[in-house]
């Protein structure tokens, strides 16, 4: 009789086991995007082998976006809410090639024209693009939300055929960031350009265009799911422009599945441009000059009484050694500060922290800014893939947060790492990591 009993036992023990992996699996990210120096929030969702991003609308744009990776059906939901469509975009498979470098001696292609989808109407054949792909692990590695995350680069260089239609010039692209592994969402990593999202208004809907992809890789380093990445893109025309991303909270919780399905009611797009908002550029400027009066309005002016429920806290010009551009460093750390409940405003005393009403100072001082060593060898071997492979910098600094009432300490945090960048760059990603830590402490 005891057999059964202890066997109930163990399936249940069992099940909640399981249930509690299954939850583990489930997440909500909070991410910092910038590009061009526009930077916006978004939230990522992920649950098992699905993803599901929600942007807001660039300016010029006007709905938000809303991407779902569906890993276990090997497709792409992009979403209009606005417009109430989908559009479904499998993941490439037939139209790319990829060359191993370190198995395979490099093949040699074919210029068999690309293949087209036949259940796409308006769609013409285009070319090939050639896409070189270096990944390299650097070694590092640190704790970031309870998982151990890689110090990942990556190099890649992109060159079209004469007769490719997505891309018309060459491209490089470098990457710098921090990866982890989830355990089940690993949604292979799309080698290939995206299709840029802006359209003006006046310009006329061209037929789709194929092109075929050969991607040659090597290098033994792996990416992931990416936590904190710089993205540097260099065209052949000379232009060049960064995109960066930057995890501000990550937290497990159970999550709808609906979250990663196509809306009920919704219609399917018959292209993806049909599915996009129109840019439009005057609408672009007029929202860019309302940002930039607003954040004047924004200012902070001696004696104004904060809002009900806020924190402010005045930060001091950071300590340094000469090295940096302490003033501009002290500006960057009230931009980071300046979130939810949480403004900041540049001091130089007490005295100016009461004036403004503070409830707190934060004191900022690098007791270390060094050059990080080169080891000749292996900065050859590296040289053509790291972005600031001759900017890189061991920085130790202390912010002090202390309350203004009564004086005491509330936070002593310390910064110790290497990071990569010009100098003052460098820098910024150091109190990126310390203001982090007090907005966590404050919230």
């Amino acid at each position: 009789m005891k057999k059964p009993v202890y066997f109930l036992i163990a399936l249940f023990i069992a099940a909640l086991s399981a249930g509690n992996s299954a939850k583990a699996q489930q997440y909500k990210l909070r991410q910092a995007n910038t590009m061009m120096g526009m930077k916006t929030e978004s939230t990522v969702y992920v649950k098992g082998m699905r993803k599901r991003t929600e942007s807001p609308g660039m300016m010029g744009m006007g709905s938000n976006q809303v991407t779902i990776e569906q890993c276990d059906l090997q497709r792409t939901i992009k979403i209009n809410d606005k417009k109430k469509l989908y559009y479904i975009e499998p993941f490439a498979k037939e139209t790319e090639e990829i060359i191993d470098e370190d198995v395979n001696p490099p093949a040699v292609e074919k210029n068999k024209p690309a293949t087209s989808n036949p259940k796409e109407k308006n769609t013409q054949a285009g070319g090939i693009i050639y896409s070189w792909y270096t990944i390299t692990d650097t070694g590092e590695r640190k704790k970031m939300y309870g998982f151990t995350a890689r110090h990942v680069w990556t190099y890649r260089k992109m060159k079209p055929s004469p007769d490719a239609c997505m891309m018309k010039d060459s491209m490089v692209m470098k990457t710098d960031g921090w990866y982890i592994d989830l355990p089940e969402f690993n949604c292979p990593i799309q080698s290939r350009p995206q299709k840029p999202p802006m359209r003006s208004t006046n310009e006329k809907t061209q037929p789709d265009c194929k092109d075929r992809f050969v991607s040659r890789r090597k290098g033994k380093g792996k990416l992931g799911f990416p936590l904190s990445e710089t993205k540097t893109m260099m065209m052949g025309n000379g232009s060049e422009f960064e995109t960066s991303v930057e995890t501000l909270e990550f937290i497990t919780g159970k999550l709808d599945s609906m979250l990663f399905e196509i809306p009920p009611g919704y219609k399917e797009a018959k292209s993806e441009d049909e599915l996009q908002d129109k840019f439009d550029m005057a609408e672009m400027m007029k929202q860019a000059n309302n940002n930039n009066q607003d954040k004047a309005k924004e200012k902070i002016n001696p004696g104004e009484q904060k809002k009900t429920g806020m924190i402010r806290i005045g930060v001091y010009e950071p300590k340094s050694d000469g090295q940096l551009q302490d003033p501009a460093l002290q500006q960057h750390m009230v931009n980071t500060i300046t979130a939810g409940n949480i403004e900041a405003v540049a001091i130089t005393s007490e005295d100016d922290a009461r004036k403004y009403n503070c409830d707190y100072t934060l004191a900022t001082g690098f007791s270390k800014i060094k050059q990080a060593s080169k080891v000749g060898g292996l900065l050859k071997a590296i040289k053509n893939t790291d972005p600031n492979a001759a900017s890189s910098y061991n920085i130790e600094a202390a912010l002090t947060l202390v309350k203004l009432s009564d004086g005491s300490t509330r936070l002593q945090q310390k910064v110790d790492g290497k990071y990569e960048g010009k100098i003052d760059d460098a820098a910024q990603k150091a109190m990126d990591e310390g203001c982090r830590q007090v907005i966590k402490v404050l919230k």
